[in-house]
């Protein structure tokens, strides 16, 4: 009877309009956090939780210091020997150090107008402890390695040694930290805690560099950049011990600025690698770095290089005021930092040069321009410049000058060709056949006969083609890039000749233009002029020849109002400055006698007008 017609009819309704919780469990799905929602710090309890955390800083000082009271009433009771009489000596200064921090003014202003991260270093070790782990969220973060330890002084002193594991070298620290202060005997007269540290510093760290730092601000910038934070009892300061032995990229030969016959290395990831870079073919005394720090989590270290000597100071101080006023969380690379500090972050064309060759660095270090470097990348930002700048290479004084000025001239024309020539030919092609010769015109319309779409049409379906080919053989990985990207080139184009969706001509136009952008050396120029190719396609194929003329007019008013740093960016054509031999055409290396003066540098003169004296003196013959 259960098992009739009508009950499994039932059954099977009841399973459809009753609801029944799903088998699965339901997927993950991050819900969104409304403002309204969002506590600020007073509305979250933040008043109790200070108070909380002021009164446990008083019970543990307390502690501490019926601990010293403990061990001096035994040892007045009992008698003991000079060196724990020392031992309580010591808690006792420690004690009266950090006294002056237990200010109730002091300890409410930490706790209300300063998070923890910018509270100086206290002279208890228990208190420096604690911060460290309260800032590196301790015990949760595993590549913290806090390192506990006593200095053999007299009387023995309590320290503590803090390092990322992977930022420093294991064995740097043993060797140059631990092992001279852990075996050797503190010998040297103490009469202060200041004494204690100056020994330490002076006398056993045999480590290139050793700092000291006051807060934990400064702290942190140094264990974040692989140095080894060393804090010691009853001492308000801490020493930042340079460690660092982080695993990193070899230096390398340039990948995107190949040369022939220039240098063959380039920058890397590490920034103390690419400073040395610089200085080792810029071997000046007044090559100035100055290192800020950028990101207010990140705390990315950032370098400005100059030569003092040359760069106009204006300059320096407009790089640096621009860099300072950065406010972000995080900047990872240098294409973020540009993004902050140039003047038109909207406009294509790149305003300052990235180079990954440290000779190029140089050599516009020379002409009196600033360098910006960012730790962890392998570029370099150089500012200012101007649109000829970036239409010049590493190895154009590597090779004979009339070669040199050759190679610009193609640049030049390369540029002018990637920009125009698809407008150029869709405006005379549409409005304005009668300027071309019967016999091409009719060589054109023959191939044209059976192509089913306009010429609009067509020059922008060949156009995305050839930058969807060129961006497939940019992503795939290795040596099959280029092959792929040249066999997909070649089957694309074959395949619509033959099928009819495009012209032979067509064909031919892309790819005299695609070749004409690879002769731009500034990847971030050449991206930019593709963006200009499509401008003038729209008002070459709506206005024709007319409309290319107007739209030139545009993108020269555009290029001339953009600057650089203050610079003009088509300087020195406009606005007209002297006009240097450097600019369109490579001239002799003797001939440049001359910095940009538009740079405004302290020093104008290169070289005297004949700098090669020796044309003036005879050769001395033998009789």
């Amino acid at each position: 009877m259960e098992n009739n017609l009508f009950s499994r009819w039932l059954k099977l309704a009841r399973q459809v309009m009753v609801y029944q919780p799903p088998a699965n469990p339901s997927r993950f799905v991050l819900a969104e956090t409304k403002e309204d929602n969002l506590q600020l710090p007073s509305e979250a309890g933040e008043g109790s939780g200070q108070a909380m955390d002021q009164l446990q800083t008083l019970l543990r000082y307390a502690d501490r210091l019926v601990t010293v009271m403990e061990d001096l009433r035994k040892y007045l009771r009992n008698g003991g020997t000079a060196g724990e009489l020392s031992n309580i000596k010591a808690k006792y200064a420690a004690l009266k150090a950090q006294q002056s921090e237990l200010d109730p003014l002091l300890l409410g202003y930490y706790a209300d107008n300063e998070t923890i991260g910018h509270r100086p270093v206290s002279a208890a070790l228990e208190e420096n402890h604690r911060n460290i782990e309260t800032i590196y969220e301790l015990p949760l973060n595993k590549g913290l390695i806090i390192r506990p330890f006593n200095l053999p002084a007299r009387p023995p002193a309590k320290a503590l040694l803090v390092y990322l594991d992977g930022l420093c070298d294991k064995k740097t620290v043993s060797r140059t930290v631990l092992e001279p202060l852990m075996r050797n005997s503190l010998d040297c007269g103490l009469s202060s805690s200041q004494d204690l540290l100056s020994c330490v510093i002076d006398r056993y760290l045999p480590a290139g560099g050793a700092q000291r730092a006051l807060d934990f601000t400064a702290i942190q910038d140094g264990i974040n950049s692989g140095d080894a934070a060393l804090f010691i009892d009853g001492i308000a300061e801490a020493v930042l011990v340079e460690a660092k032995g982080p695993e990193h990229r070899a230096v390398e030969r340039p990948l995107t600025e190949q040369s022939v016959r220039g240098a063959q290395n380039s920058f890397t990831e590490i920034l103390n690698i690419n400073l040395a870079l610089i200085r080792s073919s810029a071997k000046i005394s007044d090559l100035i770095t100055e290192t800020m720090t950028v990101g207010t989590r990140s705390r990315t270290k950032c370098a400005v290089i100059y030569i003092k000597s040359l760069t106009n100071r204006d300059l320096v101080e407009e790089v640096k005021r621009r860099i300072s006023g950065i406010q972000t969380d995080f900047i990872s690379n240098i294409g973020e930092l540009e993004d902050f500090i140039v003047d038109s972050p909207f406009h294509p064309y790149p305003q300052t040069l990235s180079t990954e060759r440290p000779d190029r660095v140089y050599a516009h270090l020379a002409e009196g321009r600033v360098a910006i470097l960012l730790d962890g990348s392998p570029f370099a930002l150089v500012a200012p410049i101007e649109l000829f700048t970036l239409l010049h290479t590493s190895e154009d004084f590597a090779l004979s000058f009339l070669y040199s000025a050759f190679l610009r001239i193609i640049r030049i024309v390369g540029m002018l060709v990637s920009a125009l020539l698809p407008a150029i030919y869709i405006a005379i092609s549409v409005f304005h056949p009668e300027t071309l010769p019967t016999e091409l015109l009719q060589a054109i319309s023959t191939a044209r006969q059976q192509v089913p779409f306009p010429t609009i049409v067509e020059i922008i379906l060949m156009e995305l083609s050839f930058e969807l080919v060129r961006e497939g053989g940019i992503r795939i990985p290795g040596f099959l890039g280029p092959t792929i990207g040249i066999v997909g080139a070649v089957i694309l184009g074959q395949a619509g000749v033959m099928a009819k969706i495009v012209s032979p001509i067509m064909v031919i136009i892309i790819a005299v233009t695609g070749l004409a952008s690879y002769t731009v050396p500034d990847f971030r120029l050449a991206n930019a002029l593709r963006f200009t190719r499509f401008a003038f396609l729209l008002v070459g194929a709506t206005l024709g020849l007319v409309g290319v003329a107007s739209g030139m007019i545009l993108w020269l008013a555009t290029l001339t109002n953009l600057k650089s740093f203050g610079v003009a960016y088509l300087v020195p054509v406009t606005p007209r400055t002297v006009f240097g031999v450097d600019v369109v055409v490579r001239w002799p290396a003797f001939s440049r006698d001359r910095r940009p003066d538009y740079l405004g540098t302290k020093d104008p003169t290169r070289q005297p007008k004949i700098s090669r004296s020796w044309i003036r003196n005879q050769p001395e013959r033998g009789e």
